[in-house]
């Protein structure tokens, strides 16, 4: 991808200011299960965003501050992105320290908002970086990185098209690097993602083949990109190495050639079928920064109502849930802090609950999910971990606050959708009593039409 040069004044004031605020900051994990990801030892669904020209952000702590508000599990960046002065590497291999300053003070503000990164390089960007060269400035930038867990290594964006001269980082080179890398950090998670120039079975084997831990792959551009049938065929060919398949770089926003790529619908189907087939990981590909780094990238999504705006706006959920009489909604009294009816005739603010999906991702059959009020500050608790009332009382996460989504049929959950939960993995369902009109509690042993309820999206 090729991003126009537009160059800014370097902020190195403010970023030592405040470079010590991520002192004692909780550090995510990013580690590998299988063929999945996990985050802090929890296997997760992991949605990435694109942030490629986070080296010259004017403001990076706002950005990522938004990001996280939205939903998003972490942001990949390209620290070579020629949009301004700042760069990681130099021709000689070795590393800038404004660079390292800035990627550094990057990672500390994505460690504080609790977001994991994608760091691709791209050799490219620094003329007259060669392989050998590229490889000791990825091992300088692995040594002085060893502090942060919540990172993953791309050696090479598109490695099948791009790298050193901009020409293709051979697989030998891969290898090299990757076990340079291992040999100084073990465990830090290294992939070299391929382009759509090969095929995702092409991508599956070189992963293999070069003992990367993640198959990266940017699918072929095609108006069928988010159809389950296509999402399906791609991704289980990347899974056939039985590493973790990342879709890094999906179909990109408003693709000209692609109408498709207009809509934010497309991408939330995308990432559904991308979760339903065993992906490990997503990336809304928008390239909205571009060789705009001297604005918010706040300002810059809601700039674009198709796609950016309206996905980024619907990624976490939030619903409504209509009992079976078709007539009353659930309600949160007083928004939270209090008993939880099926009475309303209306859904508004406290009949609205935003929905925590523990795996990430959307919400699908079997996942367990906690349901937070509109006070955002309570969820929906099983008292005593069920077998009678259900309140809005619970002030984190646990067992009691923990339900699994039940969806027949199987699938994603899509609005209309009838749902049942059951409290973790007890044997109590949340019911409302009389189908509605009532209490709602969570008493029942086995589900039927009164345990059933309606499930409407609110975006």
């Amino acid at each position: 991808m090729e991003i126009l040069v537009r160059r800014r004044l370097p902020r190195l004031v403010f970023i030592f200011l405040t470079f010590c605020w991520s002192a004692t900051a909780h550090a995510q994990r990013l580690s590998i299960q299988g063929d999945r990801f996990a985050i802090d030892g929890t296997p997760r669904f992991v949605t990435f965003i694109s942030y490629f020209a986070a080296m010259n952000a004017v403001n990076v702590t706002a950005d990522l501050k938004y990001v996280r508000s939205k939903g998003f599990d972490g942001v990949r960046i390209w620290p070579n992105l020629n949009t301004g002065p700042v760069q990681l590497m130099k021709r000689d291999g070795s590393l800038s320290a404004e660079g390292l300053s800035t990627l550094r003070f990057i990672l500390d503000r994505a460690r504080d908002e609790h977001l994991v990164v994608d760091v691709s390089f791209t050799a490219e960007h620094i003329p007259g970086l060669d392989a050998a060269r590229f490889r000791d400035a990825i091992l300088a930038t692995t040594a002085e990185l060893r502090d942060y867990d919540g990172v993953l290594f791309d050696i090479q964006n598109e490695r099948n098209v791009y790298g050193p001269f901009g020409k293709p980082l051979s697989a030998g080179d891969v290898a090299s690097i990757r076990a340079g890398i291992k040999s100084i950090h073990a465990s830090r998670i290294v992939t070299a993602s391929n382009s759509s120039e090969d095929t995702a079975a092409f991508a599956s084997a070189f992963a293999a083949q070069t003992g990367l831990d993640v198959t990266a792959y940017h699918d072929p551009r095609t108006g069928a990109f988010y159809e389950s049938s296509w999402v399906q065929l791609v991704v289980g060919a990347l899974r056939a190495n039985g590493k973790p398949a990342y879709l890094q770089e999906p179909m990109p926003t408003r693709y000209p050639y692609f109408p498709s790529s207009y809509s934010s619908a497309n991408y939330r189907e995308q990432m559904i079928n991308a979760k339903l087939a065993g992906a490990a990981a997503w990336c809304f590909h928008t390239n909205i920064q571009g060789d705009r780094p001297d604005a918010l990238f706040q300002s810059l999504i809601e700039s674009e109502p198709e796609p950016e705006r309206n996905f980024v706006n619907s990624l976490i959920p939030r619903v409504n849930l209509r009992t079976s009489n078709g007539i009353n909604y659930v309600v949160a009294e007083g928004g939270g802090g209090d008993d939880v009816n099926a009475d309303r005739i209306g859904a508004g603010p406290y009949e609205t609950f935003t929905v925590n999906v523990l795996a990430g991702g959307p919400i699908v059959d079997g996942d367990r999910v906690a349901l937070r009020t509109a006070n955002e500050t309570h969820y929906f608790q099983a008292v005593g971990g069920g077998g009678g009332s259900l309140r809005a009382v619970g002030e984190k996460i646990g067992a009691f606050e923990t339900f699994l989504v039940e969806k027949p049929g199987g699938g994603a959950v899509r609005p209309g959708d009838g749902i049942r939960m059951r409290v973790n993995d007890g044997a109590w369902y949340l019911t409302a009593e009389g189908g509605g009109g009532g209490r709602a509690a969570v008493n029942r042993p086995s589900a039927g039409l009164w345990e059933t309820f309606t499930v409407f999206f609110v975006r």
